[in-house]
């Protein structure tokens, strides 16, 4: 089967190339920027959030989520245990001859002219991990499959941060991954795996996050395996209108003090104390077992 990946420029994304390449025959692979940083909090910005909070507490708020994306959205590049948990290299894409590399603009994904350059592979497989959300004239490409690495537990958890939604509403039974069939909606295609990491009560934010990444790594391998040797790969319809979406403008300086906040308080300690009961109301689609340990 001819793959190729679509992904971004980050850490994890380095090592989910690397690890695919070590495995399958990869036509191309895309890399999409990430979106530019968010401008700062003007005098005029913070004057039309006035109803909402003073402008002092609105830097206030900034320079919180400065330091908290430093420290775990990029910080988790300086995990002592990040190569243990991404198999294969992160530092630098080993590029293979015979498959073409190509970097794109952030929300270029979608433009007619990428779909050009991608049509000339005939692609089986299209293996997504972070890219913006893709529209149907691209889903449409592969033979067989676009397929995507998703960092929650679909139909619970969909849409952006979904690792980290669980701790702030204190259900950390819903922490996990999806592989999944891509649609026009956002996490909801059919589901061909999932699986939870292997969480200790000691875990931090970045290692929740390693654990969820390298486990979604070898979850896609799984799916690519199986679709090359059979053709096809089973799935799973998601139940409609349940679970949660998260988008961008849901995540700020609150929800970051919280989930930080119940982390330090021992909520994965409080969940192991009650493991087998809160698991239980968990339904996992495909399931396969986690195989990242410590």
């Amino acid at each position: 089967m001819k793959t190729v990946i679509v992904t971004r420029t980050g850490f994890h994304h380095t090592s989910f190339i690397n690890r695919l390449q070590e495995r399958f025959d990869i036509a191309c692979v895309v890399r999409e920027a990430y979106p530019a940083q968010p401008k700062k909090i003007t005098l005029l910005s913070a004057f039309r959030n006035l109803f909402r909070k003073n402008a002092a507490s609105l830097m206030k708020d900034e320079q919180f989520m400065k330091k908290f994306t430093e420290t775990y959205s990029a910080g988790f590049r300086h995990h002592p245990m990040l190569s243990h948990y991404l198999k294969e290299r992160f530092d630098v894409v080993a590029e293979k001859p015979g498959t073409q590399y190509l970097h794109i603009g952030c929300n270029e994904i979608n433009s007619p002219q990428l779909r050009e350059y991608l049509e000339p592979f005939k692609p089986d497989i299209i293996a997504v991990l972070g890219s913006s959300v893709i529209r149907q004239e691209l889903i449409s490409l592969p033979a067989v499959a676009m397929i995507n690495i998703h960092s929650g537990l679909s139909p619970y958890y969909r849409g952006m941060w979904s690792y980290a939604w669980p701790i702030v509403n204190r259900e950390p039974e819903y922490i996990g991954v999806t592989v999944h069939h891509i649609n026009t909606g956002i996490d909801t295609g059919d589901i061909i795996c999932q699986t939870k990491p292997l969480l200790e009560k000691d875990d931090d934010l970045n290692a929740i996050f390693l654990k969820v990444i390298a486990e979604g790594i070898e979850l896609m391998v799984k799916a690519i395996e199986e679709i090359s040797a059979k053709g096809s790969v089973v799935s799973h319809k998601q139940p409609r209108n349940t679970g949660r979406l998260y988008q961008l403008k849901d995540f700020d300086a609150a929800a970051a003090c919280v989930c930080l906040k119940n982390l330090e308080d021992g909520l994965i300690q409080e969940y192991f104390s009650n493991k087998e009961e809160r698991d239980s109301g968990v339904e996992l689609f495909g399931y396969v077992p986690p195989v990242i340990v410590r």
